[in-house]
């Protein structure tokens, strides 16, 4: 597929770079790598990680409201991209001083690292979407967001598979050097530092606008935003506890050694790149809305199969059809929102839309790590991702 828009390629690609960050470090790799060499056990581990990701969402979403009360803090009209500049200069050192801890010595410094470029990471997830109006035409902003998940999950699918080829090198010996599990988050600083950085370039004249008349009440009641906002607060509390459990349960319920979660990280992306292509081929033909239902009905009954599955290639099965309409879920959401707010209030609205997704960040793997705690049961505490979900397709169906 040829982009021309060069604004495009470069939004594309900063997706592509970003996207690595929470599949090796917030998934697939760190997260496990923390709760079995890092915390004291594994129950523990798994509750601590889930605190830190709760905490994190939170302090985002008081810097969101300083953002959204812009006239107290002596903000401009129109928003600079050169405020993003310091969050991306943050994710990279920080996830790069993961080089540092790798043994039981260190308890706390790896969560305030997490919770510093977990913080940056949605501030720039931010910047994305807000350019999403920037870069497509409206009516091509759903098939653009889609194709931009995509790029999103190959890129972390290309990362997993090159951390996965340089772990396997180290039994194998097929390239003269070692790579220790100590490089994955100077690797990752790199890959971000890489692909996300021409797009900051690029935009480093733009501005987003700020509507200084803009009320939050008044996003709430627009009518075709109340019900989609109480169903994404649902849906989203399941997203965020699947991306920040799912390694965990692969390898404390079914045993999953690092290698296996590895390859079943590229799995489950490689199935969302799939998922992404082709729900962007249907934005073309029916709503976003339309997308995001069907999404909901597969996951709602896909995440309660999971709770009962005892054998390991039936956990294969679900797991990759779930990463196959996760991806998409989140990119039709996107573009639901983004095509039906006035392009004055892009930064206001995704602001709020935001700050509503990192509560759920807080929400959901508080409730689960709380449930994990209380029962000392993942089984149990996983049992509120598929309540989540249909809650979100209730209040979705009333749209």
């Amino acid at each position: 597929m040829k982009i021309k828009n060069k604004k495009l390629k470069f939004w594309y690609l900063f997706d592509f770079g970003l996207s690595a960050y929470p599949t090796l470090i917030l998934t697939f790799f760190y997260a496990t790598y923390y709760v079995n060499n890092i915390a004291l056990n594994g129950t523990k581990g798994a509750s601590e990680w889930g605190f830190t990701i709760s905490l994190s969402s939170f302090v985002t979403a008081i810097i969101l409201m300083i953002f959204l009360s812009r006239r107290k803090f002596n903000l401009k009209k129109r928003l600079s991209i050169n405020y993003f500049n310091f969050f991306f200069v943050a994710i990279c050192l920080s996830i790069s001083s993961l080089y540092f801890f790798d043994d039981r010595e260190y308890q706390i410094l790896p969560l305030i690292v997490i919770l510093i470029s977990f913080i940056s990471f949605e501030i720039l997830n931010l910047f994305y979407n807000a350019t999403l109006h920037k870069v497509a035409k409206k009516k091509y902003q759903g098939y653009a967001s889609n194709i931009g998940w995509a790029f999103g999950y190959f890129g972390g699918l290309c990362a997993l598979g090159i951390v996965f080829l340089l772990l396997l090198n180290n039994k194998l010996n097929f390239l003269p050097l070692t790579f220790s599990i100590n490089f994955v988050g100077p690797f990752i600083a790199i890959w971000v530092l890489l692909f996300c950085f021409p797009l900051l370039n690029i935009m480093k004249n733009v501005r987003l606008n700020i509507n200084v008349e803009f009320k939050i009440f008044s996003f709430f009641m627009h009518k075709k935003i109340k019900n989609f906002i109480f169903s994404y607060f649902f849906f989203n509390n399941a997203i965020i506890s699947v991306f920040a459990f799912a390694s965990l349960y692969a390898s404390s319920i079914l045993n999953f050694k690092q290698e296996e979660i590895l390859i079943l990280g590229v799995s489950i992306n490689l199935f969302g790149v799939l998922g992404c292509y082709l729900f962007a081929l249907f934005e073309k033909k029916i709503e976003s809305k339309e997308n995001i239902c069907r999404c909901l009905v597969a996951l709602t009954l896909l995440t309660l199969v999971l709770l009962i599955i005892e054998e390991v290639h039936f956990f294969w099965i679900t797991a990759l059809l779930i990463g196959f309409f996760i991806g998409p879920i989140q990119a039709s959401s996107r573009s639901y929102l983004s095509t039906n707010i006035s392009s004055v209030n892009q930064f206001n609205n995704f602001s709020i839309y935001c700050i509503i997704g990192n509560i759920c960040s807080i929400l959901g793997p508080f409730s689960i790590s709380t449930l994990i705690y209380l029962t000392d049961s993942l089984r149990l505490g996983f049992s509120l991702i598929p309540f989540y979900f249909f809650i979100g397709l209730v209040f979705l169906k009333k749209i």
